[in-house]
């Protein structure tokens, strides 16, 4: 058989006088049989038995193997022949040879014709479009952000959440140990035992203090009693304002000798009678209430040294009496003899002797150091009633940015330990030169494109008024900063960089 069919097919065939081209075992390359319309997987399976399993083998049939393999096959003869099984067999093997047979080389280029062709007609296309728009500038994405940091200097014991964690107001961050209230609780403590140690020394003093000067307010208290029991008398007094009258009154004096007083002369001037040395070296003279006796003359040549006698007051209702009267009690300086005055300074002066121990702790410092006491006792009994653990919350919401530090650490007061994003409020932020700052203005809408090549829409809301200048460039830039328009921007990390291209 020279059918150029034969050469298409496997090697290991063989040919038989009644069914024609027939394998012994299944062919490396084997045709699925059923893709000819009318051979359904029964008839297909029975080919194969029969050892047909190539399409080759089918489109080589003439009317001879028609015939014995409808009869093997038990299917009418005219069934194969108004189905074309020949004929589909034949186009099987004609695309299989066209497929096995084709020109690769000149196949080749002209799909790399094809392909830069098309490659030079996207160029041109996207740089007509970009005619209408600027040079994209580089923008960073950024967002509101909440630090939160640690109250006390304290240990790290438990974290709650991650990062990339949503949390909401009020939920747990952190649990942290306060490593200074232990040492806070002992110089508590300390101070407080050293305050109390103060107070009982201030109190002794105070007591000590109050005891003696109540003793003088007594004695004070006491005489301006007598004094006031004395002028108000059942015997009206003299009242001259003045104690010189009533001392001046019936007051017999004699001048005499200091010898005459010792020899014992002195007994002529009367019971009633002191004797006044007043150093006057004159002749003295005796004198009392009547006549005056002569001054005796002394028997030896010692120089004289005068002596006066002086006779005490008598009583203006007994000017006989033997006995002298009582003197009226002595009164400071500065008072005067009137009832009125003396019953005000005694009721000041008890006064002064019922606050007598408030005022000296008051000067002391024991009303103070007391209270220091008192407030140094509640701080100890807050402290201890104090939980050493400290649990940090969220005061917003949004997402866990950072989370730093690990279970264990030891952290400072006002360390950041966690960081968070208000998602919700991003932007991109943008270094705009001042010499391409005409290209954006407030409210303009420009292109984003984030990584990954997404783009999305954004819209300027803010173009300062003053530049920076940066100390590594000479170009001034300004800070433009866009928010979303439109869809929803990617959830790509804050920091990243994003283009930001804008309409000419």
């Amino acid at each position: 058989m020279d059918s150029p069919i034969i050469a298409t097919l496997p090697a290991g065939h063989r040919m038989d006088r009644l069914f024609g081209v027939l394998y012994d075992r299944t062919p490396a390359a084997a045709d699925e049989l059923t893709q000819i319309e009318g051979i359904r997987p029964l008839e297909a399976a029975a080919l194969n038995e029969k050892g047909v399993y190539c399409f080759g083998q089918i489109a080589l049939w003439r009317h001879r193997e028609m015939s014995s393999f409808s009869t093997e096959l038990q299917i009418p003869l005219a069934r194969v022949i108004d189905e074309a099984w020949v004929a589909q067999a034949r186009d099987f093997c004609r695309r299989k040879t066209l497929a096995a047979h084709s020109e690769f080389p000149g196949t080749f280029f002209r799909s790399l014709t094809v392909i830069v062709c098309a490659l030079l007609a996207g160029w041109l296309v996207v740089w007509m479009i970009g005619q209408g728009k600027n040079r994209p500038l580089t923008g960073v994405l950024a967002a509101d952000i909440t630090s939160i940091r640690v109250p006390v200097a304290s240990r790290l014991s438990t974290v709650h959440v991650r990062a990339g964690d949503e949390v909401f107001s009020g939920q747990p961050l952190m649990t942290v140990e306060n490593t200074e209230q232990q040492p806070q609780i002992e110089d508590c403590q300390r101070q407080l035992q050293e305050a109390e140690r103060e107070l009982k020394r201030l109190e002794a003093q105070a007591t000590i203090d109050a005891e003696w000067r109540r003793r003088d307010l007594d004695a004070d208290i006491a005489g301006v009693r007598e004094h006031l029991a004395f002028l108000e008398g059942p015997v009206p007094r003299a009242r001259t304002g003045s104690r010189s009258a009533l001392r001046t009154r019936g007051v017999p004096a004699t001048q005499v000798s200091l010898r005459t007083a010792v020899a014992g002369r002195t007994n002529e001037a009367g019971p009633s009678q002191i004797l006044f040395f007043n150093g006057d070296k004159s002749t003295a003279a005796k004198s009392d209430t009547a006549t005056a006796t002569p001054t005796l003359p002394l028997t030896n040549s010692d120089p004289e040294i005068p002596v006066r006698l002086i006779a005490a007051p008598l009583d203006d209702l007994s000017q006989a009496a033997t006995a002298p009267p009582e003197p009226a009690p002595a009164l400071p300086a500065n008072l005067v003899e009137d009832p009125e005055s003396l019953r005000a300074e005694l009721t000041r002066l008890e006064e002064v002797r019922s606050g007598l121990k408030t005022r000296i702790e008051d000067a002391l410092g024991v009303s103070a150091i007391r209270e220091r006491c008192s407030e140094l006792a509640e701080k100890l009994q807050t402290l201890q009633a104090t939980s050493t653990e400290i649990t940090l919350a969220s005061p917003v919401y949004g997402i866990v940015g950072q989370v730093r530090g690990r279970t264990g650490d030891h952290l400072q007061s006002a360390d950041v330990v966690l960081r968070i994003l208000h998602t919700d409020r991003r932007s991109v932020v943008v270094q705009l030169p001042t010499t391409r700052v005409h290209e954006m203005s407030v409210g303009q809408e420009v292109e984003l494109r984030f990584p990954g090549n997404q783009i999305y829409r954004g819209q300027v809301v803010e173009v300062p008024l003053m530049a920076d200048a940066p100390a590594e460039s000479r170009e001034t830039t300004t800070v433009v900063r866009v928010e979303p328009v439109g869809k929803i921007w990617p959830s790509v990390p804050i920091g990243c960089q994003v283009d930001v291209i804008s309409s000419r």
